[in-house]
């Protein structure tokens, strides 16, 4: 029974190694085909015929050893490359009889890759050829245009052959070297030499490319020369010319420089022109345009320097007539202050270092002034140096207007001061009244120190006030130590009659609770005591609403709540 299984099993397995065998070498065999049916194809494409017909072309030169090359490209592709694809399909299809799957792999696809390059290579090859063949017909062609466009650039330059200036010359070489090429073209075609004539023709259109460009650029350029710049170059030089016979000074002769190298950049210019450099002369014509600007610029700055010149001749004249005379004021108010107070911010000297300065600066326009009489400066740089002036003069304005203020400063703060101090010896006396108005039994020892400490002060600052001449300095520390004591004091005198007030509504609330708190009694007593025989109203205080506190937690903010809001009505 096993045997028979045995045999079952081997005869399964034979069976289905023979079909598998089978369906792989149809699936070779099916590649193989597909394969060699496109092998077939790129046969239809070989230029077979083309190769005969550039056979029986008459070529020469570039275009013979064009056709040499394609000729060998050929024939590696037919003795060499297509001969390879046979080889390897033969080569599967006998692995594949074989049963050598592997290696019937491998050719197939070396074939394959093979195929695609033939491919490649057959239609570069076929490109070229037809590109060779047409080469005579297109060169024709493009021949035609371009001289059609010789023509018309040769019609139009000898039309209008003043419009080149000295460019007609260069250009009328350039078209002879055209025409020579056309000969040489001609001689090439005839020949059979169609692609050195291709090459040619690319340099001819190039060439008539160019002139074109020239066409078109130089009568521009020349143009604006004619009938601008030369226009402008007259009106400067008459301008420039009127000018100085108005008696305008040019000291350095920056002009006539300016306009003899406007003349050289036009020379120039027509140089570069005649050697057809178009890009240099059109750089040369934006130089010679920003030299022309600047010679209107220059022109124009005389000009309008001339009337700006004249203007400010007349405002600093009256400009220095009158800081002379309001720093000989100064001088007059410095004496007559000097008398009543010591000038602590060095006035006079502030004020004589002024007069120096206007001093100099009259001496500077003196000169500027002379110049311009004796044609010696141009308007343009006498407008720089008097605007220079007017700059300084306006600092010196301003250093007056300064000691000018610091002048009244003197006698304002005087004024303010003793202001002040009649507020302060009022407000002393209010002080006073309140503090009796309250019927305390004394005061303490401390605030009647500060109170005869601040009455010296002031009493002080009224003396120094009264003396006949003032240091403003003494003074102003003097007022400011015043203020400070008069505004201390006003906050001790407040503290002392609220905590005495405080202190008997305090001891008022307390009272309430001596029945149940036998301590009460004592506290208020020795309390009584600090406030009626030592006036030391804060002690006193703070022993009665520290036992208020600890007995009823809160009394005392409320009994200072309606003392304060009852204060502030009263005021």
């Amino acid at each position: 029974m096993t045997l028979e299984i045995v045999v079952i099993i081997l005869i399964v397995l034979i069976v289905a190694l023979y079909i598998t065998t089978y369906l792989v070498r149809k699936k070779h065999y099916k590649k193989i085909d597909e394969l060699d049916i496109k092998k077939k194809a790129l046969m239809e494409q070989f230029p077979t015929t083309k190769i005969q017909s550039i056979d029986k072309k008459s070529m020469t030169g570039q275009s013979q050893d064009t056709a040499d090359e394609l000729k060998k490209t050929w024939d590696l592709i037919e003795t060499k490359q297509f001969p390879t694809i046979e080889s390897l399909l033969f080569e599967a299809e006998q692995a594949t009889d074989r049963y050598r799957f592997k290696r019937a792999r491998t050719d197939q696809e070396a074939a394959e890759e093979k195929l695609v390059e033939v491919r490649l290579a057959l239609k570069n090859l076929n490109d070229q050829l037809d590109e060779l063949m047409q080469r005579e017909e297109d060169n024709l062609k493009r021949i035609e245009t371009i001289k059609k466009r010789y023509h018309s650039i040769r019609k139009d330059l000898l039309a209008k052959s003043f419009s080149f200036g000295r460019a007609v010359d260069a250009l009328e070489e350039k078209l002879g070297t055209m025409e020579s090429d056309f000969a040489t073209f001609s001689h090439l075609t005839v020949t059979g030499d169609h692609e050195e004539a291709n090459q040619l023709l690319k340099q001819l259109d190039e060439t008539i490319s160019e002139m074109e460009i020239y066409m078109v650029d130089i009568p521009v350029i020349l143009e604006k020369i004619e009938e601008e710049t030369k226009e402008q170059i007259q009106e400067l030089e008459s301008g420039y010319q009127s000018l100085k016979e108005e008696e305008y000074i040019f000291p350095d002769d920056s002009i006539k420089e300016a306009l003899s190298l406007i003349h050289v950049k036009i020379e120039s210019i027509n140089k570069d022109i005649s050697k057809l450099e178009i890009a240099k002369a059109e750089e040369e014509s934006a130089e010679l345009d920003q030299k022309i600007d600047s010679v209107y610029d220059q022109l124009e700055l005389e000009i309008e320097s001339k009337s700006e010149v004249k203007e400010l001749l007349n405002q600093i004249r009256k400009i220095l007539l009158y800081l002379k005379e309001q720093n000989r004021k100064l001088l007059v108010e410095i004496d007559r202050l000097s008398q009543s107070y010591h000038l602590y911010r060095d006035e006079a000297e502030g004020a004589e270092t002024v007069n120096e300065s206007i001093s100099e600066q009259e001496k500077i326009f003196m000169q500027i002034n002379q110049s311009l009489t004796d044609k010696q400066i141009a308007f343009s740089e006498a407008s720089e140096k008097l605007n220079g002036l007017f700059d300084e003069l306006e600092e010196l304005n301003e250093k007056q207007v300064e000691i000018s203020s610091n002048l009244s400063d003197y006698r304002n703060s005087e004024l303010e001061i003793k202001a002040d101090l009649e507020e302060m010896e009022l407000a002393m006396r209010e002080m006073k009244r309140y503090v009796e108005s309250k019927n305390l039994p004394g005061l303490p020892q401390e605030y009647l120190d500060f109170f005869f400490y601040t009455t010296d002060h002031v009493q002080q600052l009224n003396q120094v006030l009264a003396k006949p001449r003032l240091d403003m300095n003494e003074v102003y520390k003097l007022h400011e130590m015043c203020e400070d004591d008069v505004d201390k004091l006003a906050d001790k005198t407040d503290n002392l009659v609220d905590q005495a007030i405080l202190s008997e509504l305090v001891s008022q609330r307390l009272y309430r609770y001596k029945n149940e708190y036998s301590e009460v009694g004592e506290t208020i007593r020795y309390s009584r005591s600090l406030f009626s025989e030592d006036y030391d109203y804060e002690t006193s205080l703070k022993m009665v609403r520290e036992k208020l506190e600890s007995i009823e937690p809160g009394a005392y903010e409320s009994v200072e709540k309606t003392y304060l809001k009852e204060k502030s009505f009263a005021q």
